[in-house]
């Protein structure tokens, strides 16, 4: 499958808390406002889906502060919101320069390339993030979601597990992650029949049977494969699985 579609890999929980980040100084405005300010109100315009005045407020943070990443990594988040990728992508990549133990930068990173179908650093840049903090719930499914264009079928699925395994509730606590989607990646039947694959092996019936209703829906029809592949022993004797393959 050609790589048409690129995700949110932020999940706008926005990481104010990060490891091994520089104490920020303590720098005022000619208003009066100092840094904190400015970074806190910036978040807080994210988190409220208006990255215009984001884009405001933590360029201000990042000319009282240079030397945060956590404000360029905020004001790359805004730019991403904006889908304005090549700032955003300059914005992580300053933010990591500045802390290069950033995990979700990285994450954030490897959004923005792939966004700009730079496909190989987009997973080079998960996988750096995994390895710096191997339980980051939306890279996993972000690295999942890449395969899974690419039709790379058995890594999707070992990276979408991990993400399971971590927050089964990711997908539905976090919309905006299939929102931005700019095609339509979770109609498609197979990636949907992939998570109901995934929940399968978890032995989660009930997200199973849900993946495989919005695989039909999506014109799936090859259900002999529930049958044939071993993801789906622990729940193939159920009822409602049992009506996908009748």
């Amino acid at each position: 499958m050609r790589a048409s579609v690129i995700l949110v890999l932020i999940p706008l929980l926005l990481a104010f808390s990060c490891c091994a980040l520089r104490k920020e100084p303590a720098a005022v405005s000619p208003s009066g406002k100092g840094f904190d300010y400015y970074l806190s109100q910036g978040g807080l315009s994210l988190t409220e889906g208006n990255p215009d005045k984001a884009i405001i407020q933590l360029k201000e943070a990042v000319s009282l502060n240079p030397d945060s990443p956590k404000a360029h990594n905020l004001l790359g988040i805004a730019y991403f919101q904006k889908k304005n990728y090549a700032s955003a992508k300059k914005e992580y990549e300053k933010a990591l320069e500045l802390s290069p133990s950033y995990a979700q930068a990285y994450s954030n990173l490897g959004s923005a390339c792939f966004m700009l179908q730079e496909l190989a650093r987009a997973e080079e840049m998960f996988k750096k993030a995994i390895s710096l903090s191997p339980n980051l719930v939306s890279a996993h499914y972000s690295l999942g979601t890449l395969f899974a264009t690419l039709g790379k079928v058995e890594e999707s699925s070992l990276y979408f597990a991990k993400g399971i395994e971590l927050d089964p509730e990711f997908l539905e606590k976090n919309p905006a992650f299939i929102a931005t989607f700019t095609s339509d990646i979770f109609r498609n039947p197979e990636i949907l029949f992939i998570y109901a694959k995934v929940y399968a092996s978890a032995g989660n019936i009930e997200k199973t049977v849900l993946y495989l209703k919005r695989a039909e829906q999506a014109g799936f029809k090859d259900w002999f494969r529930i049958e044939k592949e071993k993801e789906f022993e622990k729940v193939r004797e159920d009822e409602r699985i049992r009506g996908f393959i009748r």
